[in-house]
């Protein structure tokens, strides 16, 4: 309706404000961008924003609301101007640049409104706010939590009395544009995604734009340093590239959908699909169908479930490989979708950092002492001093870090992942300042240390309350990941960055000296860092009871034939040797990468590149960055993972595939350019063309599925099925919005034990007012434990069960209730005498339907 409209309309201009806030800031920052940050603008002032918001709110300093945002705002802008200003000189004019490139920043700006105008109207289409099929539920609940919470960390609203245990800082990012526009949040949630989307498209766009730019003018660049006119950003080559990378990194599926209109149309003989042996997919087709549409329910759910692993006994162990358009289909704000925007922000630092111009009065050169320790003094005195020149000061250093360390408190498996990105970038830069280039490693570490100390020093209030499922590495022993799975994954990028470390390859032979000892690090180190985890975990006693209870299961002994160490590591070994092709391929290209990588460097030396102010190189290094840290995600997943409740390398692989395709997406946009130049056009086109058709099969079909078609009337109210389906909930939802005060607490049905994904905790999750406990099992994942949990299970049976009122009396006084709800969920699960006596022993507030909230005192 025209509200909603003009709810979408108003939500739009915050977030243009939100770019005009942080645009200062990233003018002066990523000032060595040829874009000088404007695509990035939004992110960084959303952030920015965010922070000081956070901080303030948990040191008591601003309050979370409309007047606490807007503080703020301002602040992030005054910082910006101020910094502006001095650099002005320095840095030119933010209006010559704009009079320069408004065709490009319109470009920006159309993107931007197209993706998000887009992506509402598909949320449209499907704005229910479920417990199944996702996290939605829990996500609500976080929002709502932080929208009732004056100050941080914000109240857990599936158990009363403590804050937030997770990674929740995109969460206030989400209610702060929340309280902005006035919405609800079960309205404003549906705004969320598409919010991500657009600003995830405008990144990627920005970043690989900014890397044909670059790439363009050091081949237009005679002399050392830079030009003096740069050209304009808005060239052709970089506009189509630009879009290609925000195809590549959020629009585009994976080849599952190739494979789904095969299988529908029952086309490849039977041994095919037995052999990919894909969930759902390798059951052959019983004959030719007579569609290519698939129609299995959820189909589209297969394109997160590609990979299968199986225990030892056979038997399927769960896989989740999302990628960031079946993320953005599913519409959950999961903090790995809340991050992604600022993780191509982290890496636009990185390509930032990369290609600040030495200065040759600075160089600090090769240190003269032959003595090692005086060597290791000047190397750590060299970090020290070039670590703010290279982030741009001082000012730019903090940045850096609240930018590199938010990443922490977004989605926290992404910080040691972009540390790595801007790290390497670090050194990189470092081996211009040095000679030999290995003198720049020392320094570089102390550097790449220096940054994250800064980064998690600045979130500290963060990780004083977090608390974590996290219990070490286990060693991924019976579970190496095919080849041909790993091709449906990843496959048009796989074939992207083949051609382009052969280019690479052709263009600069230096990579042949150091092939003969990357290459075996890359395809043993991890198998060697495998048997050290291994040899850890069976030291450790914890450890070692985790490995003996694997031993001691009858299913495995059925295997490997006696109950001893020495048999599960020959029936690991043995695996491996029948399926090693993933990771020797991996390992393979990981190796290639370094081996190009250190080419490059070695051939800047030989050609005393390292006296120029400017690198002629750096993109193709910065690209072998992105290779290096996207090829070494998959590859160590192959041999490690992380422990967690789940016990299997389900998590890790969901969150290291994540990352990895972000980065593998970039290179391969890249790839698309400089293949095009390097290459004959229309054998590289076509051959492009069709791999990347194959791969838009899935979101083309996808989307319209999970649209239904378009045809249902569309709205952005993500509980409208609750108010035809339950509608007693649904009104006393809204009453106890308009009614409850802040500090209320109330009492409903939880999970039971750790089951999640059901009609359970839904009070407290759309309304925000805590209740004893939620979903339990949740609890446990975020916490690392059950026992607070465990403890109120029991207490809160007996409240609704018990005909005794001073027992619960002295319950609800104990966790400070205020309100006990009771509806068809405590009517099916507690006794009708225990609910009964609620009738004599408080206040009826409110009735309807079936649905009675009582009033404690």
């Amino acid at each position: 309706g025209i509200m909603e409209i003009g709810s979408i309309f108003i939500w739009w201009l915050i977030l243009f404000v939100f770019g005009l806030v942080g645009w200062p800031l990233a003018f002066t920052l990523l000032r060595h961008l040829p874009d000088r940050g404007f695509a990035l603008a939004r992110a960084m002032g959303l952030l920015l924003v965010g922070y000081i918001l956070w901080l303030g709110a948990t040191f008591r300093l601003l309050q979370n609301s409309i007047g606490g945002i807007l503080a703020a705002m301002v602040i992030v802008m005054a910082v910006g101007l101020i910094w502006r200003r001095q650099q002005a000189r320095e840095n030119g004019s933010m209006l010559a640049w704009l009079k320069q490139e408004w065709r490009y920043a319109l470009t920006v700006e159309v993107l931007f409104g197209l993706a998000f105008v887009a992506w509402v109207f598909f949320k449209a289409h499907n704005p229910n706010i479920e417990t199944a099929g996702g996290e939605k539920w829990m996500e609500i609940a976080f929002i709502n939590g932080i929208l009732r919470s004056d100050y941080f960390p914000p109240q857990d609203p599936w158990l009363s009395g403590f804050g937030i245990s997770y990674y929740y800082f995109g969460y206030v990012m989400m209610a702060a544009l929340t309280q902005l526009s006035g919405l609800i949040s079960t309205t404003a949630f549906n705004l969320y995604v598409p919010t991500l989307f657009a600003l995830t498209l405008t990144a990627a766009f920005g970043l690989v734009a900014n890397m044909v730019a670059l790439y363009r003018r050091s081949k237009n660049t005679e002399s050392a340093s830079e030009p003096t006119i740069p050209q304009p950003m808005l060239t052709l080559p970089a506009a189509l590239t630009g879009l290609v990378g925000a195809l590549f990194v959020g629009l585009m599926g994976n080849l599952i959908g190739v494979l789904e209109v095969l299988h529908k149309r029952g086309l490849l003989p039977a041994e095919f699909w037995i052999w990919l042996d894909i969930r759902d997919l390798k059951i052959p087709p019983t004959g030719p169908g007579d569609s290519w549409i698939p129609d299995r329910f959820i189909w589209w759910w297969r394109g997160s479930r590609v990979l299968t692993d199986y225990n030892l006994a056979g038997r399927e162990q769960e896989v989740i490989d999302e990628f960031p358009l079946f993320s953005f289909l599913l519409g959950d704000v999961h903090p790995h979708v809340l991050a992604l925007p600022f993780v191509l922000l982290v890496t636009a630092l990185a390509l930032n950092l990369l290609a600040n111009p030495v200065s040759i009065a600075n160089r600090t050169g090769e240190a003269t002492s032959d003595n090692l320790f005086d060597k290791l003094v000047g190397s750590v005195r060299q970090s020290w001093q070039t670590i703010s020149t290279a982030t741009g000061g001082r000012i730019g250093f903090i940045l850096y870090a609240i930018f590199v360390g938010s990443l922490s408190f977004l989605n926290t498996w992404d910080f040691p992942i972009y540390l790595s990105v801007v790290g390497l970038a670090f050194i990189i830069w470092l081996t211009r300042r040095s000679s030999p280039w290995q003198a720049a490693l020392l320094p570089g570490i102390i550097g790449m240390a220096t940054l994250a100390v800064t980064g998690i020093i600045l979130y500290l209030p963060f990780y004083a309350t977090f608390q974590s499922q996290a219990k070490g590495l286990l060693p991924n022993l019976w579970n190496p990941t095919r080849l041909p799975q790993f091709f449906v994954f990843y496959g048009p990028f796989l074939v992207a960055i083949v051609v382009l470390m052969l280019l690479l390859s052709i263009r600069n032979q230096g990579w042949r000296k150091s092939i003969g000892w990357t290459l075996p690090l890359a395809i043993f180190g991890p198998l060697l860092l495998m048997l050290v985890v291994f040899s850890t975990v069976l030291i450790n006693p914890a450890g070692r009871g985790y490995i003996e209870g694997i031993i001691n299961n009858p299913d495995v002994q059925a295997v490997i034939g006696q109950a001893s160490i020495g048999a599960l590591l020959q029936e690991s070994l043995w695996r491996r040797l029948l399926n090693p092709w993933t990771f020797l391929f991996l390992g393979g290209l990981l190796g290639w990468a370094a081996a190009l990588a250190i080419g490059l460097l070695d051939s800047a030396a030989n050609h005393n590149e390292s006296t120029s102010t400017y690198d002629s190189r750096l993109v193709e290094k910065f690209v072998l960055i992105l290779l290096l840290v996207g090829l070494g995600l998959p590859l160590a997943v192959e041999f490690i993972y992380l422990r967690d409740n789940f016990g299997i390398r389900m998590n890790t692989i969901f969150k290291f595939y994540f990352q990895a395709w972000v980065l593998l997406a970039l290179a391969s946009a890249f790839t698309v350019y400089y293949a095009s130049i390097n290459l004959p056009r229309l054998a590289w086109q076509i051959g492009m063309l069709l791999l990347v058709a194959g791969a838009m099969i899935y979101p083309i079909l996808a989307i319209t599925n999970k649209a239904d078609n378009f045809q249902d009337e569309p709205t952005l109210n993500g509980i409208a099925w609750i108010s035809s389906q339950r509608p007693g909930d649904y009104a006393a939802i809204k009453w106890l919005r308009e009614n409850a005060p802040d500090n209320a607490v109330i009492l409903e049905a939880p999970g039971s034990g750790y089951a999640a994904y059901q009609y359970t905790g839904r009070i407290s999750a759309l309304t925000g007012i805590p209740t004893l406990l939620g979903w339990g099992g949740h609890q446990s994942q975020w916490r690392g434990n059950y026992d607070e949990p465990g403890r109120r299970e029991p207490d809160i049976d007996a409240i609704y069960n018990t005909t005794d009122p001073v027992q619960a009396q002295q319950l609800l006084k104990k966790y400070g209730v205020n309100y006990v709800y009771v509806g068809a969920l405590e009517r099916e699960r507690y006794s009708p005498s225990g609910l009964n006596k609620f009738d004599q022993m408080m206040t009826v507030v409110f009735q309807q339907d079936d649905v009675i909230i009582y009033q404690f005192q």
